[in-house]
């Protein structure tokens, strides 16, 4: 079982798209998607392929992790893997990840260390999370809003999506995966507020990361992903709280106006660490 990555802040890449590179390494995220898959028409993935390598470099040169996303299609994935640079990544993001499959093809191709990500990006992904989550090189699923979306004919906007994040949110909690993505449309960079209020909505589904395509979405992914100061503060209460548990050699003691134990500490201990960053 590969480690789940600390990630909060993702970004979407069209491999050779230089300009759009080059802003996306000032702006910092944590991590970079290069994107080979529908960012690149059909008659340029060639070309695109032969900048892969040095694009991944660019990426790491600036501290930044490294997502390569591949096509689907086994030919093209084949194709995509040979032109990537292994030393220079940190994961593949695998699409249409309907069932394991996909993502055993990638993991074959890659070796034993590769990281994989799955897009859970269709209504018949929804019933094998278990299965998809379960491939021991998988360390994240991102929500596909956009071609869930459209599976199903509905707005992205209007809350249909709310599920999915949730199944996405349980299912790596239990798997110990990073969850990434929110219940709308990843093409809203317009609306910052309404952006931002759909990622506080996936946040309190269980999502702890967000991909975007534009520079402009990532200050509103970190203060959203960010816990609130109320948060930090009953954090901060609760392990006081279980310091004098430890002392007194008790497994519940009562605080706040309620129960402390294990599992409330382990809360506690999250939010402070997201709040370290």
């Amino acid at each position: 079982m590969k480690v789940a990555p600390d990630w909060q802040t993702l970004l979407f890449v069209p491999v050779g798209a230089d300009r759009h590179l080059a802003s996306a390494l000032r702006h910092g995220p944590d991590a970079i998607i290069l994107d080979l898959e529908d960012a690149i028409a059909m008659d340029i993935k060639p070309a695109a392929r032969k900048k892969l390598a040095a694009s991944q470099r660019a990426v790491q040169d600036a501290g930044i992790a490294c997502i390569v996303r591949v096509n689907s299609a086994l030919a093209a994935m084949v194709e995509d893997l040979a032109a990537a640079d292994p030393e220079h990544l940190d994961a593949v993001l695998v699409p249409k990840c309907d069932n394991p499959r996909p993502l055993e093809n990638a993991a074959e191709l890659i070796g034993s260390e590769a990281r994989l990500i799955a897009l859970i990006e269709t209504p018949s992904a929804l019933a094998n999370l278990d299965l998809i989550a379960s491939v021991s090189s998988v360390v994240g699923l991102l929500l596909g809003s956009e071609d869930y979306s459209a599976a199903l004919g509905i707005d992205p906007d209007e809350g249909g999506l709310d599920f999915l994040a949730a199944a996405i949110g349980v299912t790596c909690a239990a798997h110990d995966l990073l969850p990434i993505g929110f219940p709308g449309s990843l093409a809203n960079f317009g609306d910052l507020d309404r952006y931002g209020s759909q990622i506080d909505r996936g946040r309190r589904l269980g999502m702890r990361a967000v991909a975007g395509i534009h520079p402009a979405q990532l200050p509103i992914i970190r203060e959203k992903l960010a816990p609130r100061a109320s948060e930090i503060a009953w954090a901060q209460r609760v392990l006081e709280a279980a310091g004098e548990l430890e002392s007194q050699g008790q497994a519940v003691v009562a605080s706040e106006g309620g129960m402390v134990d294990a599992p409330v500490i382990a809360r506690a201990r999250r939010i402070l660490r997201t709040a370290g960053r």
